[in-house]
């Protein structure tokens, strides 16, 4: 199989070792981390940021490959269910927003969301499970392929960031909650009824009905 530029098998053993499995999203991950490596660079200590707009296999191509992170607060969620990335840097405020290409005909992904839904279904016959399971397997592996060698701007488009650059990650001293005496970050404490809570005490307490 001849890649698209920018992308190899070692990069893309890497993020499968890292995230568990092969699929669609994890290949979307691969393309996205290897247009950011060449347009931003790798993630030293906090130098770049992303910011995901989708909970989904993707985010952790780009851990693994840009070495944006939650945890050093460089990889942010900003989830609006769109498979779209913004990444900056901090050096030159450089900042760009990747985002896929969606077509609601796509012969393949009409199937594959088909066979899902068939597969769902408790009245099929194992017979007939077992083909459609290997039908999807096939699809899978066409679509990622296609990820892996279209060119980039068939998949994607790019943008302004629709958000400024976020700040440089925050470290807030942490106060005990006064109900489970657990510590929180400063800056989630909830005030309620003159006490400091963190978020699950608050919640539970605004459920209890006033005595």
């Amino acid at each position: 199989m001849m890649y698209a530029s920018g992308i190899t098998q070692e990069m893309i053993d890497k993020a499968v070792a890292f995230h568990g499995h092969r699929c669609g999203g994890l290949a979307t991950g691969v393309r996205v981390a290897a247009w950011a490596m060449e347009n931003f660079g790798v993630a030293a200590d906090e130098e770049i940021v992303a910011v995901a707009e989708c909970d989904m296999c993707a985010i952790d191509a780009i851990q693994v490959l840009v070495g944006c992170t939650m945890g050093k607060g460089n990889l942010l969620l900003r989830d609006c269910g769109k498979v779209a990335f913004a990444f900056y840097r901090r050096r030159d405020s450089k900042a760009l927003r990747v985002a896929e290409r969606f077509d609601p005909d796509d012969p393949v992904n009409a199937r594959m969301l088909q066979i899902r839904r068939e597969l769902m279904s408790q009245n099929i016959s194992e017979w007939i499970r077992t083909r459609f399971e290997v039908e999807l397997t096939g699809l899978r592996k066409k679509k990622m392929e296609h990820i892996f060698c279209a060119d980039f701007d068939e998949l994607f488009r790019v943008t302004e960031p629709v958000v400024t650059m976020p700040p440089l990650a925050r470290r807030l001293p942490s106060i005990p909650c006064d109900e489970c005496g657990e510590g929180v970050m400063s800056s989630k404490i909830q005030q309620l009824g003159g006490r400091k809570l963190c978020m699950d005490c608050a919640a539970r307490a605004s459920a209890q009905p006033a005595s």
